[in-house]
């Protein structure tokens, strides 16, 4: 699946820290089904712009469309920011309980009947390759492993938008290469996915778009595989 159109678009996006500008006017637009690579050095905005994103800090200003929708209020925009867009930090906190009741937790809270939880979180453990893992302590996981519950744990809610800062760092080559090919999938499954990273190089991921942000300043990058063939 490969929704056409933006999930989110929002222009003047502002935001101070001690009065010091972290985020300068900003315009950005996601559209579904496609990753976004964000990078920037240490510092330099990139996790406070995705937790502004996913309706986890107000901004000082902006204008926002979500799903074609204009929000008249940040308490409206937020509203609906955390019920459609999902925030993973690199090192996603997990509950001390199982595998399988990691990935249910956010169903239970939205009090869907217990048959479909139970189906939506097996089909979230195929989709991760976790299934022989489910009755495991989620803490007792690898990190790569723990990464991919917390993956499933937000994809089961079916989000809009998927926000993963450093989702691959201080990860062995195989555990980056099975989360690279989750997160392919996310695009696929016509979720927006945005990926900060102050490293661009990251393989076998499917960018369809890099920013850099840097002063608290976009720009848009060039892809490498347009860098290539502008070479030749």
């Amino acid at each position: 699946m490969n929704d056409a159109g933006p999930v989110l678009a929002v222009t003047g996006l502002g935001f101070s820290r001690s009065g010091r500008p972290v985020l300068r006017e900003l315009d950005l637009a996601l559209d579904a089904g496609r990753i976004t690579l964000l990078t920037g050095h240490n510092g330099s905005g990139k996790s406070t712009l995705l937790r502004i994103l996913a309706g986890l800090l107000p901004p000082d200003r902006g204008r926002w469309h979500i799903d074609g929708t204009p929000g008249s209020s940040w308490q409206e925009v937020r509203r609906s920011l955390l019920q459609r867009h999902c925030y993973l930090h690199q090192q996603p906190y997990l509950f001390d309980a199982t595998v399988f009741d990691n990935i249910a937790y956010g169903l239970r809270r939205r009090r869907v009947p217990r048959r479909e939880i139970a189906e939506r979180v097996a089909r979230a453990l195929r989709h991760v390759s976790l299934e022989p893992l489910r009755d495991r302590p989620a803490r007792a996981l690898s990190g790569g492993e723990q990464q991919r519950v917390a993956i499933a744990r937000a994809w089961v809610l079916r989000p809009r938008l998927m926000l993963l800062d450093e989702p691959v760092a201080n990860m062995d080559k195989p555990a980056r290469r099975r989360s690279i090919d989750l997160i392919n999938r996310l695009a696929e499954h016509g979720i927006a996915v945005v990926v900060t990273s102050h490293d661009p190089q990251h393989g076998e991921l499917r960018i369809r778009r890099h920013l850099h942000l840097y002063q608290g300043e976009l720009s848009e990058r060039r892809l490498r595989t347009e860098a290539a063939s502008a070479s030749h």
